[in-house]
């Protein structure tokens, strides 16, 4: 089934959308407020762990589109029956950050400075339940981290969770999205090497049992068109090679 060309709908209408926790600001700030205006339709997004809200879909919730922090999840999805396979796209590739709070009192230039115990607290979304999550634990493996840093995990439901540990200062550091924090100009990052872990492919598809299915496939057209394009770099997220 092709996807429908952007379009004004005849009517107002309310597509629920469940998303990636990383995707809060890039939805809520750019995508989200540009595809209103350009159709007239209401998105009401919903956002939490990829696996958590996968599960919703699974117990029925009324969701029209499903984007997932990676591409494993809607695969799984669309093997199930719940999402329409040919709607499936992936539309960008995520990246992993270490940050802290600009008045904290140290401040780690790179991954391996995290085996340091003045990091008594380093914050992660639960590897489980969140993508970022798993390549923050893909990335300690790799840089040779994993028993150093084990007794010191705070782990969160989901990316943003784990961000505002370290916002609150309940943890020293947080291992969270780049697109989360990209706009912060006071608080020091640090982007994870990309060969740490494998690559945060991001991914969409139509819930088969949607209300809006014409909608949710102009959204989905939307978020992997030429019009989002420049917004998704503009948040630190890479384009996918088509």
């Amino acid at each position: 089934m092709p996807l429908l060309l952007l379009a004004p709908v005849a009517r107002a209408a309310d597509l629920k959308v469940a998303a990636a926790a990383n995707l809060q600001k890039v939805l809520t700030q750019a995508l989200i407020p540009s595809f209103q205006k350009q159709t007239g339709a209401t998105v009401t997004p919903t956002f939490g762990s990829t696996k958590l809200l996968a599960m919703q879909v699974r117990n029925g919730a009324p969701l029209d589109v499903f984007i997932s922090a990676d591409t494993a999840t809607t695969d799984q999805l669309a093997g199930q029956g719940l999402l329409v396979p040919a709607t499936r796209r992936v539309y960008a590739i995520g990246r992993l950050v270490i940050w802290t709070r600009r008045d904290a009192a140290h401040h780690p230039r790179r991954i391996q400075d995290l085996a340091s115990p003045v990091y008594a607290h380093i914050a992660i979304a639960n590897p489980a339940l969140a993508p970022y999550g798993l390549a923050a634990q893909q990335s300690f493996a790799k840089a040779g981290l994993t028993a150093s840093v084990a007794p010191r995990l705070v782990t969160a439901e989901n990316i943003g969770e784990a961000l505002q540990f370290a916002q609150s200062g309940n943890a020293d550091v947080a291992l969270t999205a780049l697109a989360l924090v990209i706009d912060d100009r006071a608080d020091p990052y640090v982007i994870v090497p990309e060969d740490l872990h494998a690559p945060i492919a991001q991914s969409v598809g139509a819930v088969k049992a949607s209300a809006q299915p014409a909608l949710a496939q102009q959204f989905i057209a939307f978020l992997t068109g030429r019009t989002a394009a420049p917004i998704w770099r503009r948040y630190g997220y890479e384009l996918p090679h088509k």
